[in-house]
């Protein structure tokens, strides 16, 4: 693999935390500007770049599906490999900034420490499965666990077999983020989704000008 001279950035965050809607929000601005092409937006699981890659997001999700743990962990590093090999590598050889919705910290933190497969196996199978591409910057959406589970209610019909309604399963997701990002340090911004959809923006327009990558 060539030398990637781009920047990765991705976006991980609490379930109903806005970030989904944020880097919609963002694609958008981007589009205003002369320099959009040099911006590549992706997300998982899955890739809107890889065929392979949507049937892979098709099984993780499905609700009639009740797969062990370790086998969610592969099916999300495949599908991240595939991502990878179609969206981003090759922009980030064409030195063009990516933002992806979710990477590997979602699995070291949903299959690794959550669930039952093991985080240094989760972290192991990602390693291989990324040829060990880790984000340049991440951006945590952070919301606190009662909130989050107040804005579930509103969402249960439209749920997926990977959605909790536990207030102590929200305590744990986000205690695991937390340390998991400490790893991370100075890579890493974290957003209050307490906040308006539009101060959320606000602030991520500049955390992103301060890093120069808007």
């Amino acid at each position: 693999m060539n030398k990637l001279n781009g920047k990765f950035v991705t976006f991980e965050g609490m379930d109903t935390a806005g970030k989904t809607t944020i880097m919609k929000m963002l694609k958008d601005y981007i589009e205003t500007l002369p320099t959009k092409n040099n911006y590549v937006f992706t997300r998982e699981p899955g890739s809107t770049y890889s065929r392979e890659a949507e049937k892979i997001r098709t099984l993780i999700l499905d609700k009639d599906n009740n797969f062990p743990t370790i086998v969610d962990a592969l099916l999300f590093a495949a599908g991240r490999r595939l991502n990878l090999e179609n969206a981003v590598w090759p922009a980030l050889k064409e030195n063009k900034i990516v933002f992806s919705d979710r990477y590997w910290i979602s699995s070291f933190v949903y299959q690794g420490i959550l669930g039952d497969a093991g985080y240094d196996n989760v972290k192991t199978i990602n390693l291989i499965a990324t040829n060990s591409t880790a984000p340049d910057f991440i951006v945590f959406f952070d919301l606190e666990p009662k909130i989050v589970l107040k804005r579930l209610a509103n969402l249960r019909n439209e749920t997926d077999r990977l959605e909790h309604f536990d207030l102590d399963y929200y305590v744990k997701l986000r205690k695991a983020y937390l340390n998991v990002l400490q790893e991370y340090k100075q890579k890493v911004a974290i957003i209050d989704s307490s906040k308006t959809l539009e101060e959320m923006f606000q602030d991520l327009l500049k955390i992103l000008k301060e890093r120069e990558l808007i």
